[in-house]
């Protein structure tokens, strides 16, 4: 992940972090991040998460202008609803429903 010093923020920078499905569409082009916001202590920094996911059913495979015969897809294609099961499994491996 990027480093963002406190510094940026007053010239009025901002960071968009990409989620996991950007990097598959974009083949690795864009990559996820793991999202961190930590402070000096000496200013305040907001983080104002906004997560969007397309339909249930959508279909997530590499775009056509992120691969080539030389850069082939590095993900297989899924579907967003797949994805985020198969990112919830990864995250809640040890989950165990009550009952």
């Amino acid at each position: 992940w990027m480093d963002v010093p406190p510094s940026s923020i007053d010239d009025g920078l901002f960071i968009v972090n990409l989620g996991d499905m950007m990097e598959r569409w974009t083949n690795g082009l864009f990559r996820s991040t793991v999202h961190r916001v930590l402070t000096s202590g000496d200013k305040d920094r907001y983080s104002v998460p906004f997560f969007y996911e397309p339909n249930f059913d959508t279909r997530v495979e590499c775009l056509d202008v992120c691969c080539s015969p030389d850069n082939p897809p590095k993900y297989p294609p899924t579907t967003s609803g797949q994805h985020l099961l198969d990112k919830y499994k990864q995250t809640h491996a040890d989950f165990k429903p009550q009952g």
